[in-house]
């Protein structure tokens, strides 16, 4: 008789997903999790005594509203928070900055002001061009992924089928061509839409394929519901979820590392911890990518060898660094960018120049350089959240993409603190009181989120962002609807349909399919 009826590898809030969905049916589930916190990459901690950090994803932006009332997460603790704005894009002096108000009112206005007429409208075709991509998938959210070949042939007309075809195999920069009619104007905009396109991808804004991650973030709702946050740090997620699990009867065990999933005539059978025990389960969910699964845990001679192979090519090269700090006063901006302490418009600032400087960016990450000038975003989530610091203190999330993965991993610490260096000078540049502001600071690489949570290459989407690896490609060819070549083991976090980001849909999905088979087996 086995210890439990399912065993949920990692505590992220996929893996929380999946074992709440199964404990509601009634099965006895326990949850792993080799840290002290639930939630992962999407957790909050604190880094520094008595502040709470995000340590990793950061914003509630492609949490699908059914699912969060079948989780229940207002119930258990979940309370969201619209900031009044979700960035505020700048560059060159002179050049209008962007400011992204979550009122769509004031957003538009906010364009036809500073920007003009031609900017709103260019803007207005890269949210259509967006949300078409996002129609096509909100039909197979809850399904089985379809490849982009079937999305295509069931679109309704040419112009939608066009559409998708640019979305998943165009580039940005040929789009962008057809958004805007002069491209030497509204540099601004365009490096707003360039920064998503390239986000959790390994490739730059002139880079084929990278409609596809633009589509993905569009995929959202309203510029209001893409950025609103939670109260307390996104890992309240992730505790509401534990309570949720708890509640219906389900266990949690944190600083419980695994070390290898069980396996019996090609069949998971449990798992083993690091300190030896070993515990059963009819079957067996892991949260984690898809190489730390089958290569580390479950070994590569319980697995299919063309398996292996496909599982040995998926692109994890996701290519970022975070500095995560603590503030003795925020940051207090002069010049054209003074109007950004009204209103606490400087919350959430991002210098991103152009689409061009960008690429440079990109260019001398390929090569294993700290790029000379790069972008910075940053966020202080405690100007709303008061919970999350001392008063009088502020907590800071400063991201930038492209920090050089391709240099040794001997250097990465140098290189961060370079990185991190130039991204702190750039700010200061435009608020010159902010490097002053830092009291602590820790530099993030992906190497420390490969170590931490046991993400191939750190790489938060559990698979790069790109077409190869989206839909019926993710994880691998053949094996996209959660269940793998290892009877009773299942898939069940972003590295499965449908992708990176906070909305606990693959967790979910996939504990239906366990759902399925146990039915069948009742």
């Amino acid at each position: 008789m086995p210890d439990y009826d399912a065993i949920v590898v990692g505590a992220g809030h996929n893996g929380l997903t999946a074992a709440v969905t199964l404990a509601k049916e009634g099965l006895k589930v326990l949850c792993l999790e080799k840290n002290r916190y639930v939630g992962g990459m999407a957790g909050t901690t604190e880094f520094f005594k008595g502040f709470k950090h995000n340590t990793g994803a950061s914003c509630w932006m492609l949490f699908p509203e059914d699912l969060a009332e079948i989780l229940e997460l207002k119930r258990y603790g979940v309370e969201l928070v619209n900031p009044g704005t979700s960035f505020c894009t700048f560059g060159a002096p002179g050049e209008p900055p962007l400011i992204g108000y979550t009122d769509q009112n004031k957003f538009v206005e906010h364009l036809q002001k500073d920007h003009g007429q031609d900017a709103l409208e260019s803007q207005v075709k890269a949210i259509e061009f967006g949300r078409t991509l996002a129609s096509a998938m909100e039909t197979i959210r809850y399904g089985p992924p379809k490849s982009i070949g079937d999305l295509i042939d069931e679109a309704p007309n040419l112009e939608t089928k066009d559409t998708l075809r640019k979305c998943y195999y165009g580039g940005l920069m040929d789009v962008m061509n057809e958004w805007f009619p002069d491209m030497r104007k509204h540099k601004i905009l365009q490096a707003s839409l360039a920064a998503q396109a390239i986000d959790g991808t390994y490739m730059g804004p002139y880079s084929q394929g990278n409609n596809c991650a633009l589509a993905y973030h569009f995929s959202a709702a309203t510029p209001g519901r893409i950025y609103s946050h939670v109260k307390g740090g996104i890992g309240m997620i992730s505790e509401a979820l534990k309570k949720s699990l708890e509640e219906k009867g389900g266990e949690v065990r944190l600083s419980t590392p695994v070390k290898r999933i069980l396996v019996e005539n090609r069949k998971a059978v449990g798992i083993e911890l690091e300190d030896g025990e070993k515990i059963t389960a009819r079957v067996v969910l892991s949260n984690l990518d898809a190489y730390s699964t089958f290569i580390r845990l479950v070994g590569e001679n319980n697995v299919p060898s063309d398996f292996v192979r496909a599982v040995k090519r998926i692109n994890y090269k996701c290519a970022y660094i975070l500095i995560l700090a603590t503030l003795r006063e925020l940051p207090k901006f002069t010049g054209d960018l003074a109007f950004a302490n009204k209103d606490n418009i400087r919350w959430a600032m991002s210098y991103i120049p152009s689409p061009e400087h960008l690429e440079d960016n990109w260019n001398d990450c390929r090569r294993g350089m700290v790029p000379k000038d790069p972008v910075a975003y940053y966020s202080i989530h405690s100007v709303w959240d008061d919970s999350l610091a001392p008063k009088g203190y502020h907590t800071l999330y400063l991201y930038a993409p492209y920090f050089p993965i391709s240099a040794p991993r001997s250097q990465y610490r140098r290189l961060g603190e370079e990185m991190a260096d130039k991204m702190i000078d750039r700010i200061n540049k435009y608020a010159p009181n902010f490097r002053e502001a830092i009291v602590d600071k820790a530099v993030l690489t992906p190497l420390w989120y490969e170590q931490v949570f046991g993400a191939t290459g750190g790489d938060f989407n559990h698979g790069v962002l790109h077409p190869d690896q989206m839909l019926n490609f993710r994880p691998v060819i053949g094996w996209s609807g959660y269940k793998t070549p290892v009877g009773n083991l299942y898939l069940c976090g972003s590295g499965c349909h449908p992708g990176a980001g906070v909305t606990s849909v693959p967790g979910y999905n996939s504990a239906r399919e366990v759902l399925k088979k146990w039915k069948r087996r009742k």
